[in-house]
């Protein structure tokens, strides 16, 4: 019975991480809530490890769903595609920058500001920003409507905003869209560039984990692997969804919704710690 317990928690949040890994409503304060309420040890270095593992099958659900633009040499393109794709991928590399060195360097610091409390507060912080940045509007002529038009500088600028990611609930996904559209870029081209800018930093960060995990002489047994395994199916399958569900809400709509629900959400994580602070 505790095994089946076990897979059916890394099942839940392996659904929880997919679903919310590309929407701008913070992964991880809904990991947090969850993980909570299944009763989870989230103070662990498998626990850390599981989630980094789990976004994996996020990342390959944007690969799958956007194959011929990020790797197109898997089909039979034309060298023009091939070009497209190859300045694509520079402009993620350094978008990615900052935060690989800025992690690189304060990385062991970073752990003291994991708790709920931060999380709920920056949860509500970036659903402000998101709403502020709904609301600025940029000339026609001056938008940003596709990612060909979108500079390397601007992309590294973009890149920069990750930083604030490292503070828990901020999301790196909302992050992004926040700066992208405050560069004057659509709702549309904001939400593929977060999407492809996750790839490489979702399997970095997984890189990290399992180096941190193996330093520390820790080792998976068949129950974790299995869960692990499970989570990550899971985490595919519901991001494939949420894309999906994201690209053809946008068409209509922008992101207020998103930052209102990551207002009310950073509501209930605060008051739902609260309480149990008080009942312990």
């Amino acid at each position: 019975m505790p095994m089946l317990i076990e897979l059916l928690q890394d099942l839940i949040l392996g659904i929880t991480e997919g679903f919310t890994e590309w929407l701008p409503i913070s992964s991880e304060g809904h990991l947090l809530l969850v993980g909570s309420l299944l009763g989870a040890d989230r103070n662990t270095s498998l626990f850390s490890l599981t989630l980094a593992l789990l976004r994996i099958g996020s990342a390959l659900a944007v690969l799958s769903l956007y194959t011929g633009r990020l790797i197109p040499f898997v089909f039979r393109t034309g060298s023009s595609k091939r070009r497209a794709a190859g300045r694509l991928w520079f402009k993620l590399f350094l978008a990615c920058l900052p935060a690989f060195f800025v992690t690189l360097l304060l990385g062991s610091h970073l752990a003291p500001l994991k708790n709920s409390w931060l999380t709920g507060v920056m949860v509500i912080l970036a659903g402000i920003l998101l709403f502020i940045a709904c609301r600025r509007r940029t000339p026609s002529y001056l938008q940003i409507d596709r990612l060909s038009r979108l500079t390397p500088g601007t992309a590294f600028f973009i890149g920069c905003s990750q930083i604030l990611a490292l503070f828990p609930g901020t999301s790196r996904t909302t992050c992004v869209i926040i700066a992208a559209l405050v560069f004057g870029c659509t709702a549309q081209t904001a939400t593929e560039f977060a999407l492809f800018l996750g790839v490489p930093m979702i399997f970095g960060g997984a890189l990290r984990e399992i180096f941190l995990f193996l330093r520390n002489g820790e080792g998976f047994g068949p129950i974790p692997l299995l869960g692990i395994l499970i989570g990550t199916a899971a985490a595919y399958f519901a991001a494939v969804y949420s894309i999906r569900f994201l690209t053809s809400y946008l068409k209509k709509n922008d992101f207020t919704f998103f930052a209102l629900y990551r207002i009310v959400l950073g509501i209930v994580i605060l008051s739902y710690f609260s309480i149990s602070s008080l009942m312990a």
